[in-house]
């Protein structure tokens, strides 16, 4: 039984291999990977429809965009050959080959994921050795440049939603059954095992494991109560930091925009404030210019990324008036007749995808919260110190750098346990 939503409630009695927790871009690769092994599978998504991020809307008549990023991490050559996302649909755009670290990176950690941890789950274990490109983090080995998000896109045609939908597709077609609409709110445990999930509405779905890809902070503190987690767990996320909100702004312009004046110097003093920049860094986009299905002929559709804008405003919530202070400063920047705009704010991505502050990163991306240190470092490829459950989203080692890869890692530590 595969698609979505299907009206019959027999799946509710049935036992799955593995239940996933979020239809993006990481959980429907790994569900994709999981049913094409043999595993039955589910995916559960809160959104009325799988893809995440990678989504397509209409904001505007005949104006389309993606309305939480443009573009995401460059999904690895080797992974979207293996779900043949070219024939379910997703055409990306020219973009320039990985770079050697980024692959050497992504093999790594495809690599932890391929042998279990040798200890018990509550053993001590020292961290494994340096992933490739760690020491860019290291003051006294600075040879190496320093990681970051990786340069290269995920773009595709349409759009991100036709990458949302050809994963989709891929996961459909090797088994795996997806349930949009659905929002977990227990992982069900027992003994320190995951063993299933459990449904707003009361719904409890059997599994032998479980693939969170929300972030750190979401899976264990809304997931889990504090007094069913073991005392170094609470403490790890409780470190965890969130990485800095962005808003979006899509713009449909009645023609090609005259000028679009980016402006990258940051304002973290006001971020830190909880205020709204007086000029917000902003990187604007004529996406229909490369992709002109995105708009009706002879006009344009235009996105801004703003960066600094805190989640939190120091003077209460975000009301029509500050969204409308924040739009209007963005605006000023962008030259031609503008037919109609949609904000979105830090709460708005937060609502939509479930992300801790609205951060789209999965945690700071910073020296201590990279590479192996990144979710739980003693428990590689995903895994966690609850037997049974997995990080298959941003949260995890694999997160930052490649699109799809970390669902992967955590479908194959899965598979890997099992064996």
């Amino acid at each position: 039984m595969s698609g979505h939503n299907a009206p019959d409630k027999v799946w509710r009695m049935v036992r799955y291999d593995a239940a996933i927790i979020g239809a993006g871009a990481n959980g429907l690769a790994a569900a994709a990977a999981l049913a094409a092994a043999g595993l039955r599978t589910i995916v559960l998504e809160r959104g009325e429809r799988p893809g995440g991020r990678c989504v397509t809307r209409e904001f505007h008549p005949g104006f389309r965009a993606s309305p939480f990023c443009d573009e995401i991490a460059v999904v690895p050559a080797e992974i979207a050959r293996a779900l043949d996302l070219a024939r379910h649909g997703a055409i990306f755009t020219a973009t320039p080959p990985a770079p050697q670290l980024l692959n050497a990176i992504v093999a790594r950690g495809l690599a932890d994921s391929a042998a279990p941890p040798k200890r018990g789950w509550f053993g001590g274990a020292p961290l494994s050795a340096a992933w490739p490109g760690q020491s860019a983090f290291d003051p006294e080995a600075p040879e190496l440049p320093l990681i970051g998000t990786p340069i290269g896109s995920g773009m595709t045609m349409g759009g991100l939603g036709t990458l949302g939908e050809a994963l989709a597709k891929a996961a459909s077609a090797a088994g795996a059954e997806i349930r949009s609409g659905l929002e977990v709110t227990d992982i069900r445990h027992a003994k320190h095992r995951a063993s299933g999930a459990r449904l707003a509405d009361g719904t409890e779905i059997e599994a032998r494991a479980v693939i969170s890809t929300l972030d750190l902070r979401r899976t264990f503190f809304s997931l889990f109560a504090w007094k069913d987690l073991p005392r170094s767990v609470i403490e790890r996320v409780t470190a965890w930091r969130p990485a800095g909100s962005t808003a979006r702004l899509l713009v449909a312009l009645a023609a090609a925009p005259q000028r679009l004046d980016d402006n990258p110097a940051p304002d973290f003093a006001a971020w830190r404030a909880g205020i709204i920049p007086d000029d917000p860094p902003v990187r604007l986009r004529c996406v229909s210019a490369q992709d002109p299905s995105l708009a009706p002929a002879g006009q344009a559709v235009v996105t801004a990324t703003i960066g600094c804008i805190p989640h939190h405003l120091f003077d209460g919530a975000w009301t029509n008036e500050k969204r409308n202070l924040l739009r209007d400063k963005v605006l000023k920047r962008i030259g031609g007749e503008v037919l109609a705009s949609t904000l979105i704010v830090p709460p708005d991505i937060e609502e939509a995808l479930g992300t801790t502050e609205g951060d789209l990163n999965g945690g700071e991306i910073a020296p201590d919260q990279m590479f192996a240190l990144r979710g739980f470092g003693d428990w590689p490829g995903g895994r966690t110190p609850i037997e049974g459950l997995y990080l298959g989203g941003r949260s995890s080692a694999l997160g930052p750098f490649a699109s799809c890869a970390a669902g992967i890692a955590a479908a194959r530590s899965l598979m890997a346990d099992r064996a």
